[in-house]
């Protein structure tokens, strides 16, 4: 994401790597280094799970690997006379589209006669697969659901995760699983044993597939089902799934369903940064993976160690499966500053940033700010930005990445996932954004410290928070003294 004007130049060097400056590209591709070259090397036809924490390069390893088993398929076809290759890669937000387009356009160059590359996120590519043209009845669904969880004897949100919870992991024919099978992904609390599940399954559940079916209503869950069920009229022979934490099971098996014979299939993984109620067995989602081919990323090479022990005191304690990794300063290779915590009213604390801002080389660094809240939340941002006279773009909810405009973004944290900045600012981190119960072990609070945990690993330089004294989110309390420079306003 670096600005220079309308220039936008790309460098690609001799080992595959993309570097240099490129206007709005907010991941800086590298030449590979070895510890990602060995994984490479051993991903072939099956499935391959990559897994490491935030900065570990999962991303980039598995777009150095989709040009090698591309070729290698490319290969194989010709030899078959069945070229072209069928490619598909799957982004979780379209914010991260636009920078995996590039690097695999680039990486794919060699092969643009031979392979059909498809770079969607699952929706996009359910919908165009599955030829639907009208549109799913997401807010009707949404009041049913809310009117369905409303009378139910927990938190509503909590019943709201829940149903989400249930209908992204079990097929509607197989309900009664939920009621034996651990609930991976969920916290311990509230508590659900079978008599609430049963109860769940009957009260909430069961009458929202019914209401559903009766009005011909479809949600987000009804793509997974139907690409699950679709006969696929083309197969992929080399699949690459990033931010595979949060899919859901149904969602990973309607891409299992359109893998041709012998696909290779590269999975991107880190349930440390999951932030959706969702989490099922590989096996249980139809992935078959041999311990052999389990790899994990050790070394941090984009947070500097303040940064990353700050992301760990987040989530510290955390309980995580064999798929997460949380962060650890020790793994990092480069030191920075500390953290800065600001302490004061919302307005003290945007009159400090802008101020910083003016110290930033906003020619050559990017600043992403990040908010849990979208949309109007972010109108006091702008206005600050503004008066200051910064200029900036808005990345929430973009259909493409701006190739050209400011170096200051402003997105959510669920649309940061993926992204990197030199600078992230999260001003404004009050509990009335927040939804969660206060059980230690609630899952909607464990999703949030991952979350700010997650927010916090998108800095490459530096960090700056800020909260209302006494109005903060509960969750900072984590955060030990050292690792944070406070600056009370």
């Amino acid at each position: 994401m670096s600005g220079h004007g309308d220039k936008c130049v790309r460098h690609v060097d001799t080992a595959g790597g993309f570097e240099g400056e490129v206007s709005l590209r907010v991941l800086r591709r590298h030449p590979p280094t070895p510890e990602q070259i060995n994984i490479v090397r051993r991903i072939q036809q099956g499935v391959s799970l990559i897994r490491g924490s935030a900065g570990s390069g999962k991303t980039s390893t598995a777009l150095t690997a989709l040009r090698a088993t591309t070729g290698t398929t490319v290969n194989q076809l010709r030899n078959e006379g069945a070229l072209p290759a069928n490619v598909l890669v799957l982004t979780y937000y379209n914010s991260l589209r636009g920078y995996i387009t590039a690097v695999a356009e680039v990486e794919l160059a060699d092969y643009a006669d031979d392979a059909q590359l498809v770079i969607m996120t699952f929706d996009k590519w359910a919908f165009a697969t599955l030829g639907w043209r009208g549109h799913l009845d997401i807010v009707a669904c949404e009041n049913q659901l809310l009117a369905l969880c409303f009378p139910f004897p927990r938190d509503t949100n909590f019943a709201i995760d829940e149903a989400q919870y249930v209908l992204g992991r079990f097929r509607p024919n197989a309900l009664d699983e939920y009621l034996v099978r651990p609930r991976t992904g969920r916290g311990n609390a509230p508590s659900m044993d079978r008599p609430m599940r049963q109860r769940f399954l009957d009260e909430v559940v069961r009458p929202y597939l019914e209401w559903k079916r009766a009005r011909g209503a479809r949600d987000f869950h009804d793509l997974s089902f139907a690409m699950a069920d679709a006969v696929p009229s083309v197969t992929y022979d080399v699949i690459v799934i990033d931010e595979a934490q949060d899919l859901s099971a149904n969602q990973i098996r309607a891409v299992m369903a359109h893998a041709a014979p012998g696909a290779t299939i590269t999975i991107v993984t880190d349930t440390a940064q999951r932030i959706y109620p969702r989490g099922s067995p590989w096996a249980e989602a139809g992935v078959l993976l041999h311990p052999n081919r389990s790899f994990r990323l050790t070394r941090n090479y984009r947070n500097t160690r303040q940064t990353a022990s700050l992301a760990a005191a987040l989530a510290s304690g955390l309980v995580l499966d064999e798929d997460g990794s949380l962060p650890d300063p020790a793994l990092c290779t480069r030191d920075g500053r500390l953290p800065v915590f600001l302490l004061g009213r919302f307005r003290e604390q945007l009159r400090w940033v802008v101020d910083w801002l003016s110290t930033v080389d906003l020619e050559r660094e990017t600043v992403g700010f990040l908010h849990l809240k979208g949309g109007g939340w972010f109108d006091d941002i702008r206005e600050g930005l503004s008066d200051g006279g910064f200029e900036y773009c808005e990345l929430q909810g973009v259909n493409e990445w701006p190739e050209h405009g400011p170096n200051i973004g402003l997105c959510t944290f669920h649309s940061a996932k993926g992204l990197e900045f030199d600078h992230v600012v999260m001003i404004g981190l009050a509990q009335e954004n927040a939804s969660h119960g206060a059980e230690i072990e609630d899952d909607r609070y464990a999703a949030l410290r991952r979350l700010l945990a997650m927010g916090v690993g998108r800095a490459r330089e530096t960090v700056i928070l800020g909260a209302k004294p006494g109005a903060e989110l509960s969750a900072l309390h984590f955060i030990a003294a050292d690792t944070v420079e406070v600056i009370r306003l």
